[in-house]
């Protein structure tokens, strides 16, 4: 039999049984719609926090400097901690896949002062740092008016900084920031450049890079006294040569301040392996979901399987004319399978719809973020025919394999 007669049929055994077949649907319908659903929330979920440690570098090893506790100390008062320059040299010189070294000591406490103006700001965070934290931050240099800070500027401590772009609107506001200084505890730095940070990553996790002033690593520890400081470095970024060998780099870190740091005045963080836990844990999260949603497709299965054993039943006569007119077992068995591969296709375009809706109301109302990929919706829709394929064949063989004398005589 044709395409067409098939069609046709389907149609007129759908709209015969409109309401059992809505129900025997629904099944399908919600399962593909918690499939598409689920899978969104969790794609989301997954993208954003591995675009998160991205930001920060998967090729850097970031080093915090961190103040030890009471307990740990036996009650001594600590007055310098974290990691210092000796630390920094070693890595520099020592470690053959290191390829840069950037400090970064934030200076705490500080507000920093528009010079013009008066105005001060305490929430704008001071850091000293070397030329290469641009590169390594995925940073840019905003204005091309303006420059980054060089090896110049520590050779000869020039007073000079970089302000962030947030920084720069509230210190500044409409002003032209490279004709301004800003104060800081009485110190005084010319603007020479505006930097953006086009991710809006924040340094360590912690602040944000745009509301930032940026001065040399070497002068600002030289200006604020460098003995009257509790660190040396607050952050320190080590940014690998060949990620292939970046555990064993960051191996050999954790033994090398082991064995100098009496004290646990530290904390690593390899952002690569916490994007490699973080996949790993989401496919896990993606697998149990998908799990608990393809048991509504085995409901709907379930669903599809009673109304195609009811139609059976229903239209024995129907069936038997077919065979004593000569139809082949064959169009039966195909006619049969149709509907009900019909019948989970349309469950499964219809339940693709209602969860693309699920994942916007979710994004919207809960503020997380979802998304629809090509791939679940393609695994959403062959699960729903593979569905009607898997549950229909039963019935359709049934139905081909009634005998045309005895279907007639019922």
């Amino acid at each position: 039999m044709s395409l067409f007669y098939n069609l046709e049929s389907t149609w007129l055994s759908l709209r015969h049984h409109a309401f059992r077949s809505l129900l025997a649907m629904l099944g399908v319908v919600l399962g593909v719609a918690a499939v598409v659903g689920m899978l969104a929330v969790s794609e989301g979920a997954k993208r954003e926090s591995i675009e998160r440690i991205q930001q920060q570098g998967v090729d850097n090893i970031i080093l915090h400097s961190k103040k030890p506790k009471a307990n740990q100390t036996g009650g001594e008062t600590i007055y310098f901690y974290g990691i210092s320059r000796e630390d920094i040299r070693h890595f520099s010189d020592v470690l053959e896949n290191v390829k840069t070294v950037v400090p970064v000591v934030e200076l705490r406490k500080t507000t920093v002062w528009n010079s013009s103006s008066g105005l001060g700001l305490g929430g704008v965070v001071l850091v000293g740092t070397t030329p290469e934290f641009l590169r390594i931050s995925r940073s840019r240099n905003a204005d091309p008016r303006g420059r980054w800070l060089t090896d110049t500027d520590s050779l000869f401590s020039e007073m000079v900084c970089s302000v962030g772009v947030d920084a720069a609107r509230q210190l500044f506001g409409l002003e032209d920031p490279l004709a301004q200084s800003v104060s800081v505890y009485g110190a005084t730095f010319r603007v020479v450049g505006l930097l953006e940070n086009p991710l809006r990553s924040k340094l360590a996790g912690k602040y944000d890079m745009n509301n930032m002033v940026y001065m040399d690593y070497e002068t600002l520890l030289s200006v604020f006294n460098r003995d009257a400081m509790t660190v040396e470095a607050d952050y320190v970024y080590v940014q690998v040569e060949d990620i292939a060998y970046l555990k064993n780099t960051a191996d050999r870190i954790r033994a090398y301040l082991s064995e100098t740091h009496e004290l646990p005045d530290y904390t690593i963080s390899v952002p690569y392996e916490l994007m490699l836990a973080e996949q790993a844990t989401q496919r896990v999260f993606s697998i149990v979901m998908g799990s608990i949603a393809a048991i509504s497709l085995l409901v709907g299965g379930i669903g599809i399987m009673n109304i195609m054993l009811a139609n059976i039943y229903e239209r024995t006569k129907e069936i038997g004319t077919l065979r004593a007119l000569g139809a082949p077992r064959r169009t039966i068995l195909i006619q049969f399978l149709f509907e009900a591969v019909t019948l989970t296709g349309l469950g499964g375009v219809i339940g693709v719809v209602i969860g693309f809706l699920i994942a916007l109301l979710i994004k919207h109302t809960a503020g997380m973020p979802t998304i629809v990929t090509p791939g679940s919706v393609i695994v959403a829709l062959t699960v729903s025919i593979l569905t009607g394929i898997v549950f229909g064949t039963h019935p359709a063989w049934k139905a081909a394999n009634l005998s045309p004398i005895e279907a007639l005589r019922r």
